[in-house]
């Protein structure tokens, strides 16, 4: 046999061997991509909770400089809120107004801010006093004796009604004045969950990019455990507004009582 056969049949690789490298390094690939895509997810939603607390502060001034809150935006509001100047709110469910805010970042077609999965922030808030929350100084006409904010967030929705948690025990919440919440990665796919089923209940459409998008239908919202299990997803990100912290920064204010 030609000696120069043998070298290069000892210095190839086999079929088999090639296979096997293949399978080991898609596998080594595999493990890194999996904890990748879930620091991505985590990086996320920590940006989505930043721009919640900041649309927070950033209602909370509104609220000092108006003596009022915005009413949501709507999709053909171009990102304001609607009505433009407040008092009977166009809809209690929908966008938070950015516009209105002077909040920066992403928007889509119809003007809406978005969060970190390309999906507007919806934002809800109470009518529990008809307008007086979204009216100049409703809240200081009405006074803060009888204002009774409604909105509710529980930890489930097993034995919840449209109105209340089915708890003390199962209640975030039960007097929020305006609640803000991102839809979280899977925005996109119809919801299998109950508990995200209840965060977005109809449909709000009417803007250029003729999108219907879901928002709340009532005054029930649900946060709870992060979940990414097939059948139990649950990746909403909710945030809220407490009349306490509210009436503390306007009182300090002098914008109440």
């Amino acid at each position: 046999m030609d000696m120069n056969d043998c070298r290069i049949k000892t210095a190839g690789f086999s079929l088999v061997e090639m296979a096997i490298v293949l399978v080991i390094i898609g596998l080594l690939l595999g493990s890194l991509l999996m904890p990748l895509s879930s620091q991505i997810e985590t990086n996320q939603r920590k940006s989505a909770q930043s721009t919640l607390k900041d649309i927070k502060e950033a209602l909370v001034g509104f609220a000092l400089a108006n003596d009022r809150l915005p009413c949501p935006a709507i999709p053909n509001s171009a990102g304001a809120e609607a009505p433009a100047g407040g008092g009977v709110c166009s809809a209690q469910h929908g966008f938070v107004p950015a516009a209105t805010l002077g909040l920066s970042g992403g928007r889509n077609e119809d003007g809406l801010l978005l969060d970190p999965w390309n999906n507007p922030f919806r934002y809800s808030i109470t009518t529990s006093n008809g307008s007086a929350f979204s009216t100049g100084n409703g809240m200081k006409t009405t006074t803060m004796a009888t204002l009774a904010p409604d909105l509710k967030v529980c930890t489930t929705t097993t034995g919840s009604s449209p109105s209340t948690c089915a708890s003390a025990a199962t209640t975030v919440v039960s007097n929020a004045v305006v609640v803000i919440y991102s839809m979280g990665k899977d925005w996109g796919a119809t919801p299998v969950t109950t508990e995200e089923q209840e965060n977005q209940g109809t449909t709000l459409g009417g803007g250029p990019s003729s999108v219907n998008y879901p928002v709340a239908n009532d005054i029930v919202f649900v946060d709870t455990d992060y979940n990414n299990s097939s059948g139990s997803e649950f990746d909403d990100l909710l945030s809220w507004l407490s009349p306490n912290i509210l009436y503390n920064r306007m009182v300090a204010g002098g914008r109440l009582p």
